[in-house]
């Protein structure tokens, strides 16, 4: 919706650099998405003004379980 969420998530896992850090890029590689959920109208089920929720793990956490270790963002128009 607004950018790629796997930028958004390995921000936060850096501790919020500033944006233009070089980390974020090479960081961003290291997660995938585990979850994804839309705004629906059908369900009764509105994230902000029509936005999404979105949970990323990074593979290795993901294989082991480990998905207290998975990462939370989410984006609205």
């Amino acid at each position: 919706m607004q950018g790629e969420v796997e930028t958004e998530v390995a921000r936060g896992a850096l501790g919020s650099p500033p944006w233009d850090d070089p980390r974020i890029k090479e960081e961003a590689l290291r997660w995938v998405l585990l979850a994804q959920f839309d705004t629906d109208d059908d369900a009764d089920m509105m994230w902000g003004d029509c936005g999404a929720l979105y949970w990323l793990i990074r593979p290795e956490d993901l294989a082991e379980c480990r998905f207290d270790r998975a990462m939370f963002t989410w984006q609205c128009c």
